[in-house]
C-alpha cells in the first residue's frame, strides 16, 4: 500500500484542537477504504498536539508550522505535500467515516467534468447545516444590515446540483487542478478564502457540485471559539478583502458602509441587552465597528497582493 499511488490526501488543518485531532485521526487510521496519506498541518498549537498525534498514530503525516499562518496558509502547506489523485479538507471538528468518504469519492469519480465537490453537512444534533453558497454580491449586504437578510438568501439545495461555492469544512477537490489554479490566498487568515478558490475555479472554466451521496457532522466553531474576538474581526476583514479581489474599490466601500450601519445597529440591540443585564455582545461589536471606520482600511486591503503558492502536477 506505501509503494502504490495515493487515490486520497487528506488534509487536516490543527490549531489547539488535541482532542478532537486524535479523535479524528482515529476514524480516518483505522482501516481505511481507499489507499489514502492523512495530513495534520498544525499552526502553531500549544496543546502538544503535534507530539500527541505523532505519538498515537505514526502513519499520519504531522507538519508543525512555525507560525500561525491561519486556515488558507495551513492548507497550502498541506497541498504541497499531497500526492493523491484526490485532495480532501478536513477540519478537526468535522466527523468522518469510511463509509461516506468512499461514498463521497465514489460519486465525486462519477463527475469527471467537476473539479470541486461538497457534500451534505449536519450538526450534532441531525439538523442540516448549510454547505453551499452562491457566490457574494455587493447587493446582498445592505438587506442584511437592515435585518432582512432572509430575502436574498438561498435554499440549499435538496438534489445533487452545481453551486458558486461550498464549505471548507468538507472541501474534496481534483489536485490536477492546482497546477492551474494554484493554492489557497494566504492574504485570508480564516473565512472566505474557500470562496475565492471556488471563484479561481469558476474563473478557469470548471464547474463546483454539491452531492448529497455522504453525509458529514460539524460540530463547528471549536477552535475559533478559542479567539472569538480575533475571528470575529478576522471574518469581517476576509468579507471586504473579498470584495476588493473581485468586484474593486467602490463597490467594496459601498460593503464596508453596509456593514458600518449593520453594526451600528446591532450594537444598539446588544447594549439594550447589556442595560438589562442579558448576555450581550457589545464589546465585540464595538471593535469591529472601530476596525471598519479605520481611515484608509479598504485602500489598504485593495493594495495587498495575492499569496498564492506555485503546485506542480
Amino acid at each position: 500500500m506505501m509503494n502504490e499511488a495515493k487515490a486520497l490526501s487528506i488534509v487536516i488543518v490543527n490549531w489547539n484542537t488535541r482532542d478532537l485531532l486524535l479523535s479524528l485521526l482515529a476514524r480516518l487510521l483505522t482501516a481505511p477504504r481507499l489507499t489514502c496519506e492523512v495530513i495534520v498541518i498544525d499552526n502553531q498549537s500549544a496543546d502538544d498536539s503535534v507530539l500527541a498525534a505523532r505519538a498515537a498514530f505514526p502513519a499520519a503525516i504531522v507538519l508543525p508550522q512555525p507560525v500561525n499562518g491561519g486556515f488558507a496558509y495551513g492548507v497550502n502547506r498541506g497541498l504541497e505535500r499531497a500526492t493523491g489523485r484526490w485532495v480532501m479538507l478536513l477540519n478537526t471538528d468535522a466527523e468522518a467515516n469510511w463509509n461516506d468518504l468512499a461514498a463521497f469519492v465514489a460519486a465525486a469519480e462519477r463527475e469527471p467534468s467537476v473539479a470541486v465537490f461538497g457534500p451534505r453537512i449536519t450538526d450534532e444534533h441531525g439538523a442540516v447545516q448549510r454547505s453551499t453558497w452562491r457566490r457574494h454580491q455587493p447587493r446582498h449586504y445592505l438587506p442584511q444590515a437592515l435585518f432582512l437578510g432572509r430575502l436574498v438568501a438561498d435554499a440549499m439545495p435538496s438534489a445533487a446540483s452545481d453551486v458558486d461555492c461550498v464549505s471548507g469544512c468538507v472541501f474534496l477537490l481534483r489536485r490536477d487542478v492546482l497546477a492551474q489554479i494554484g493554492g489557497f490566498d494566504e492574504r485570508f487568515f480564516m473565512y472566505y478564502e474557500e470562496a475565492d478558490f471556488c471563484a479561481r475555479v469558476r474563473a478557469a472554466g470548471h464547474r463546483i457540485r454539491w452531492l448529497p451521496d455522504a453525509s458529514f457532522v460539524h460540530v463547528g466553531g471549536l477552535s475559533a471559539a478559542q479567539s472569538a474576538e480575533r475571528t470575529f474581526l478576522a471574518f469581517r476583514e476576509s468579507c471586504l478583502l473579498y470584495h476588493a479581489v473581485w468586484h474593486g474599490r467602490a463597490w467594496t466601500e459601498y460593503v464596508r458602509a453596509c456593514l458600518v450601519l449593520g453594526h451600528l445597529l446591532r450594537l444598539m440591540v446588544w447594549g439594550a441587552l447589556a442595560i438589562a443585564g442579558k448576555k450581550h455582545r457589545v464589546r465585540l461589536y464595538a471593535t469591529a465597528l472601530r476596525q471598519l471606520l479605520r481611515p484608509g482600511y479598504v485602500g489598504e486591503l485593495c493594495r495587498r497582493p495575492r499569496v498564492l503558492p506555485t503546485l506542480t502536477p
